[in-house]
């Protein structure tokens, strides 16, 4: 019954986040128990956790809900730190009714700037409303934690408006002007119940949802380029998921153009880790991380393989563990044939000879000691 009781706390919280390419929700128990058997969880109370690349946040946010002593998470882009920020650094204030009902008041202003730019061509009138006032009730918000989770709840509605979460134009504007039959039945079913998420009931439960995410603990996120950063940043342990190498077309930056326009008022330029080559750029990844104790890297396996990523690790004096796990991403819009040969790389590399060891290992001595007669 336990069991069953922490799986079910553990999906709760997951139905705060976005959903976002990439996560690792699904990953999340084999992430930690790896590091488990790296360094024992008992210990995690004592320790900090840098989540370097940190997207929708889900394994900041499960690290969070193990206990540790400090989460940090780190990202470039607003989407990912507003994530971070109302879930990760926030332990206490949660979205009220009263937010929905504001969310949902009609303006007494002129069309604002989702609604002026992007209806028809990517959200209907009311979707693009609902995202303008959540992101006006942001503005308008004297505490970070308020402002980040009126953000977050603008952005599940705009991912939610379209298939797969994927924000584009190009079919939203055919439902408008009554173009049905070059609308898949599936996608024009989806269309037309976004029309239901400017509603009281339909919003009031995405914020019941995100308040799941909202619990206790000892987090921050920082909005930094997480490669300049590395060097200053104190962590026991950093988990590494850049953006997969070889995926320009379906990379981060493009999938979510509108949505950085809509929150930042840019265009992100790629990653240098999505080209082709770029699983070299884990080296300097790694180089700038020398000073942390224990790394878990995750990446596909499209630019590299398993060993080389062991290697990477090993040449800066790593110990390693290593396994290759059979992962669909993006399942419902991969080939087959994507579907049949993508894995997620998982590796630990950890430095036998810091600090951090040397201080768990005389604990478990002394905790013998005290057990004998």
């Amino acid at each position: 019954m336990k069991k069953r009781a922490r799986s079910r706390r553990k999906l709760q919280m997951f139905s705060a986040l976005p959903a976002y390419l990439g996560g690792k929700r699904k990953l999340a128990s084999t992430i930690f128990r790896e590091l488990d058997r790296v360094v024992p969880r008992r210990f995690w109370h004592r320790l900090t956790f840098l989540d370097s690349f940190m997207g929708g946040a889900s394994i900041a946010l499960f690290a969070k809900a193990q206990g540790f002593r400090r989460v940090i998470g780190t990202d470039l882009a607003l989407r990912s730190v507003t994530v971070g920020q109302a879930l990760v650094a926030n332990s206490r204030v949660r979205l009220t009714k009263e937010d929905v009902l504001g969310i949902l008041e009609p303006r007494s202003t002129e069309p604002g700037p989702v609604e002026r730019e992007f209806v028809p061509s990517v959200f209907c009138a009311t979707v693009a409303r609902t995202i303008d006032r959540a992101l006006d009730l942001a503005r308008a918000s004297t505490g970070e934690a308020k402002a980040a989770l009126f953000r977050l709840l603008g952005i599940r509605v705009a991912l939610l408006a379209h298939p797969y979460s994927q924000i584009r134009s190009g079919t939203a504007h055919r439902l408008a002007t009554g173009e049905l039959e070059n609308i898949t039945p599936k996608a024009a079913r989806h269309y037309v119940d976004s029309w239901r998420l400017a509603t009281v009931p339909v919003l009031w439960k995405l914020a019941q949802e995100v308040n799941q995410g909202v619990f206790e603990g000892n987090g921050e996120v920082r909005q930094v380029d997480v490669l300049q950063e590395l060097p200053s940043i104190v962590a026991d342990v950093m988990y590494a998921d850049p953006p997969y190498a070889g995926q320009n077309v379906m990379s981060y930056e493009r999938q979510y153009a509108v949505l950085d326009r809509i929150l930042e008022g840019v265009s992100r330029p790629t990653s240098p880790f999505t080209a082709r080559g770029g699983s070299d750029e884990i080296d300097g990844l790694l180089a700038r991380a020398v000073h942390i104790p224990v790394w878990i890297l995750s990446f596909g396996n499209v630019d590299c393989n398993l060993s080389e990523l062991e290697e990477k690790m090993r040449r800066l004096g790593r110990e390693t563990r290593a396994q290759e796990i059979r992962y669909q991403h993006l399942p419902a819009v991969a080939t087959q044939q994507k579907r049949e040969t993508n894995r997620e790389l998982l590796v630990a590399g950890w430095d036998p000879c810091a600090p951090l060891f040397h201080d768990l290992h005389l604990d478990v001595a002394s905790s013998l000691e005290e057990t004998l007669p």
